[in-house]
């Protein structure tokens, strides 16, 4: 199946020309109002929204196979986002301003850095600090979904777990691989501190990282020989004093002349500063400092041993390298054991234990056999960052399991072991297993020392994914999304949704409608979320899951929205594909009803095709939902009594009573927004085959609200754009003459009188005669609309002729005109307009009580004007009109009684006659009758006074 858009979007006929890849500046206020019009937004994408939708069309269109290849597509999508986020941190990085700092001192992961003032005023080309930021932890957040969605969606059938039988041959590795079989928890705290190592990693070099401390240590470029200002100190003591060997600190003699001082050590082996209990010289200290934070480092990042011993190597400091090596941080699979004796490392945990709480020098070399021995406390002493603290609870918690693990299958060495020395016991320190992911994720939310970052949006959303409350952070992210959107109105694209009484959160952690970048993360970590778990079976069969999926789909509607504001309209099916039920036409109409190129529509219907989407129902939900926006249907009939298109006042002689100029409206092309987009909408249902009976139905709807709230310039436009005679021709096979033979109301009776195909009426589900009188309803109500549309034409002739100098040639020609289309149009409105129905519909009746009294005195008035302006033979059919009315059981003179207004009627038609008489009489030389007026039996010498 081909993608159903190429990458890059290309830009059709309504859109502006689109932006840098990078997008310059915070999202104003237009994105806090997704109803903004198309024209009035000024927001621009980068080249990652290319991208990301990009991606997701192509694997979206080669979903297809087994479960397990549909669910390696998705992770393959997963991947590809990791991959571009990585590379673009990496690239923003490259622009990024050296950051000189330590960890002791000021340098942050994230933290801030100075920038040059040639930098600064480099303007729109320097990166901030906080976008590299924003990249580096969405990339981080790809990295960690990566890494963790494949263990939790794994295939059942391919993870079956293995045993060993000979537990005596075992290496480290295979022992370690045992473990992680048989604790699924233990798997999955593995793969987050890989992930927090390899977010690490992307720090500043381990060298820049001890840099301050190396430089307050006073060595120059000189890394290696030791504690060089306590050698010197030590040697010149011996030189002065005459000792020879080592310096025995006990000795009072010693120790006085030890340059006045008796807290420098006086031997230089690793463990003089904790077996003499004395120090270092204060540059020494510092490149002790340097050198265990540089093991910290190197540990936090997940450097094997070999990265370790060399680095060590380089500063004559090998023996900490030795120190380190039996157990390398989440990889044990570096520098295999092939005879692992688990009581060996059971022990090395417990003296690691006891020298990150008892021994040391210093924090950071606590720190480092803390991490060795999964403490906590040591570790946390030095954690600068959110990452850094979730790493020392998850390395705690996994080295506790393994450790409980070899006690428990490793041997009774290994057992007596564990009883022997104490250790830290992360299992039993957070409690309840199940919920210690949640609790440990709300505690860092709660720390004074991890809040500001844990807040952060993104860091936010990393919580969630490790705490695997994933659903419920996207849901609280929906009703977030829905409070934004609906806080001054309510919002027709972001549902309200009511938050359960019993729950309660921070608002500050999410994302708001401003933050695109963080609703595109959002949006497609909800869609790959959701095909998995729909792979996996996953239903909602309650109300309640409904309810929550409701509000988790507000952010792909956001981020649709987005699209349509940053003109990327092309993108838009594709994520309405992701939506479910209604919600998915709906919000893929509100986002393209702006559009009015039908080639532009035409594109849009080809890539909803290669999506699947049903074109049908696309079409056909849309006059729906913008009908029930208006609520047409408990609409009353507000034109009852209101419409009013004739003056106050008598008739005059030439024009009789008249008509109200423009009473359509002044601006004539002026329609109202929410009509517009019901007109929109019936455009679009014109662009697909089929629903001729929806069509027709729709299309009665709209003219009974126009004609109910008197939207008469509305009422004008839809029988221009959506005229009846195009819907015969376009949604049914039943064929009509050219409009150019016949452009007028008598399509209608050719309609009538065709052949309908048997398939047609099946189709249909109706009845030839139904058909022809639901066409006929609306083919009435298209006949008022351009009956009245002439007549204000005429009012507006007739004031033209009452000024001077206006009766050109062309003028009367155009009235004439009017006039024949006004009588033809009037046809169906003085016979049984709107009488006729298949279905009883009250509205009509009220219509009819509305419209037809002031319509035809105005049409009157108008026949009255073309016969002292034009021929007498209209003031003569004025009388045929009359008589007609007169007749027994005439539904015209039935509505003139009903609402009182039988009188105006008698007075226009006396008016008429008046002047017919007059006109007659002044008239000199032969006259002729029409065809028409002599078979009614009128001549207008009846009306002739002879002297």
């Amino acid at each position: 199946m081909a993608p159903a858009f190429d990458y890059p979007a290309s830009e059709s006929s309504q859109t502006s020309s689109r932006s840098p890849a990078r997008l310059e500046g915070p999202v104003n206020d237009e994105m806090t109002d997704l109803e903004v019009t198309y024209q009035e937004s000024t927001i621009r994408a980068g080249e990652e929204v290319d991208y990301f939708a990009a991606q997701l069309d192509r694997y979206n269109t080669n979903l297809t196979g087994s479960v397990a290849e549909k669910r390696a597509q998705v992770f393959k999508l997963v991947d590809s986002y990791y991959t571009y986020t990585r590379r673009r941190a990496d690239r923003l990085r490259e622009r990024q301003p050296q950051e000189r700092s330590v960890r002791g001192g000021s340098w942050q992961r994230g933290g801030s850095a100075d920038m040059d003032i040639d930098e600064v005023e480099g303007g729109s080309d320097t990166l901030s600090v906080e976008e590299l930021r924003r990249v580096d932890e969405e990339a981080q957040t790809w990295d960690l979904l990566r890494r963790i969605l494949p263990l939790r969606y794994r295939d059942q059938a391919a993870s079956q777990l293995r045993t060993v039988d000979d537990a005596s041959t075992r290496s480290r590795r295979q022992w370690w691989n045992d473990f992680l079989i048989s604790d699924s928890v233990a798997r999955e705290r593995k793969v987050v501190l890989e992930w927090l190592q390899s977010g690490a990693s992307y720090g500043p070099p381990i060298d820049e990282v001890v840099s301050e401390l190396q430089q307050n240590a006073e060595r120059g470029d000189i890394l290696a020989h030791g504690w060089l200002h306590t050698r010197h100190k030590i040697k010149l003591q011996k030189s002065v004093n005459g000792y020879q060997g080592v310096l025995d600190p006990n000795d009072p003699a010693a120790a006085q002349a030890h340059l006045g001082s008796n807290t420098l050590i006086t031997q230089l082996d690793p463990d003089a500063v904790t077996r003499q209990a004395r120090k270092l010289e204060p540059q020494d200290d510092f490149f002790e400092r340097a050198i265990w934070l540089g093991c910290f480092e190197m540990l936090r990042r997940g450097c094997s041993m070999s990265e370790i011993r060399e680095w060590c190597a380089e500063r004559t400091e090998l023996w900490r390298a030795a120190s380190i090596a039996p157990l390398p941080l989440s990889n044990p699979e570096d520098e295999e054991q092939p005879d692992f004796e688990p009581s060996v490392l059971v022990l090395w945990r417990r003296m690691c234990f006891a020298a990150s709480r008892d021994g040391g020098t210093g924090e950071y070399d606590r720190a480092v056999y803390g991490l060795l021995a999964g403490d906590i406390a040591s570790v946390e002493k030095v954690c600068k960052s959110w990452d850094d603290f979730l790493f020392a609870h998850y390395n705690a918690l996994l080295r506790t399991q393994f450790d409980m693990y070899l006690a428990k299958h490793g041997g009774s060495a290994a057992t007596k072991a564990a009883e022997q020395f104490p250790s830290f016991n992360a299992v039993l320190h957070h409690s309840d297993p199940m919920t210690v992911s949640k609790r440990l994720i709300a505690s860092l939310e709660a720390d004074s020392r991890t809040r500001k970052e844990a807040l952060r949006p993104l860091k936010a959303l990393q919580g969630a994914i490790v705490a695997n409350d994933v659903d419920r952070h996207l849901f609280h992210q929906g009703l977030v999304l829905s409070r934004h959107a609906n806080q001054k109105q309510k919002s027709k694209l972001i549902f309200e949704v009511s938050l359960p009484s019993l729950e309660s959160f921070s608002q500050d952690k999410f994302f708001g409608l401003g933050d695109h970048h963080g609703l595109r993360v959002l949006a497609h970590i909800l869609i790959v979320i959701s095909t998995l778990d729909r792979l996996a079976g996953f239903t909602e069969d309650n109300s309640a899951l409904q309810s929550r999926h409701r509000a988790q789909e507000n952010i792909i509607a956001a981020y649709i929205s987005y699209l349509r504001l940053a003109n990327l309209e092309e993108m838009i099916p594709l994520y309405c594909s992701k939506l479910h039920g209604a919600r998915l036409y709906e919000t893929l109409s509100r986002n393209l009803i702006h559009i009015i190129d039908n080639d532009v529509r035409g594109h849009q219907l080809t890539i909803m095709k290669r999506l699947g989407l049903d074109l049908a129902e696309f079409v056909k939900r849309q006059p729906q939902i913008y009908l029930e926006d208006v609520q047409d249907k408990v609409l009353r009939c507000e034109a009852k009594g209101h419409f009013k298109i004739l003056e106050d006042g008598p008739a005059t002689l030439k024009y009789g009573r008249l008509v109200k100029p423009d009473f359509f409206g002044e601006d004539a092309e002026f329609v109202d927004q929410e009509d517009d987009l019901i007109i929109r909408s019936m455009e679009w249902l014109m662009l697909v085959p089929g629903q001729f009976v929806e069509t027709c139905t729709y299309a009665i709807r709209i003219y009974k609200y126009l004609l109910k709230r008197t939207r008469l310039r509305a009422a004008r436009a839809f029988s221009e754009r959506v005229p009846g005679r195009e819907i015969v021709l376009t949604k049914s096979p039943i064929p009509l003459r050219d409009a150019s033979e016949d452009s007028g109301p008598g399509w209608f009776e050719e309609f009538a009188n065709s052949d309908f195909p048997a398939e047609f009426l099946e189709t249909c589900q109706l009845s030839k005669d139904k058909l022809v009188t639901l066409v006929r309803n609306m083919w009435e109500f298209e006949c008022l609309v351009r009956a009245l549309d002439s007549m204000e034409t005429l009012s507006s002739l007739a004031g033209l002729s009452r000024e001077e100098n206006t009766t050109s040639r062309e003028m009367w020609q155009h009235t004439s005109q009017e006039v024949r289309s006004a009588k033809a149009c009037m046809q169906p409105v003085l016979k049984n307009w709107l009488l006729v129905s298949y279905e009883v519909d009250k509205d009509f009746d009220e219509l009819r009580e509305a419209y037809i009294p002031e319509t035809v005195l105005a049409f009157i008035s108008c026949l009255h004007f073309a016969g002292t302006s034009l021929s007498r033979d209209n003031l003569l059919e004025c009388m045929e009109l009359a008589a007609v009315i007169a007749e027994k059981d005439s539904d015209v003179a039935k509505e003139f009684l009903r609402c009182g207004r039988m009188k105006e009627l008698v007075e226009a038609f006396a008016s008429c006659s008046k002047a017919l008489a007059i006109w007659t009489s002044d008239k000199k030389g032969p006259q002729t009758n029409s065809k028409k007026i002599r078979e009614l039996g009128w001549s207008r010498e009846l009306w002739s006074i002879k002297p």
